[in-house]
């Protein structure tokens, strides 16, 4: 089961795009778009598992996001690789996540979570700050 939707994927090309694709793939599409989300969704469990449990009980809205412009990158560029737009996408899905992981609020990545489970939500770093301060662990 992926975050996003096909729908979603496809809402993230430009118009001219995906009608050409819709035009050369036909009723391939939908089935070539979920190759690329499942790749999409490794590559955000993958970054997001620097810092949360995954896979996800139920993906935010920005991690779906993410794993929707990483998916379209994916699919644009296996179908046309001078497509700058999506290399743009592909850009902020990453940075979204590297933003996700440092922002270290996993109510923000997984919406599935009831209050006391974001608590002890697995989170897989941090350090008590009575040994280590954010002082401390600069010097790293």
């Amino acid at each position: 089961m992926s975050y996003c939707e096909i729908s979603d994927v496809k809402h993230e090309f430009t118009p001219t795009l995906l009608r050409t694709m819709e035009r050369d793939y036909g009723e391939r599409l939908d089935e070539n778009l979920v190759l690329h989300i499942e790749k999409a969704e490794a590559f955000v469990n993958a970054s997001l598992s620097r810092a949360y449990s995954v896979p996800l009980r139920q993906a935010s809205r920005i991690v779906i996001s993410a794993e929707c412009k990483i998916a379209a990158y994916f699919a644009g560029i296996a179908y046309s690789e001078k497509d700058k737009v999506l290399q743009d996408k592909y850009e902020i899905g990453c940075e979204i996540l590297d933003n996700l992981v440092e922002a270290d609020n996993p109510a923000l990545v997984d919406e599935g979570l009831s209050g006391d489970e974001q608590e002890n939500s697995g989170v897989l770093y941090g350090s008590d700050e009575r040994i280590f301060t954010k002082e401390e662990l600069s010097n790293w």
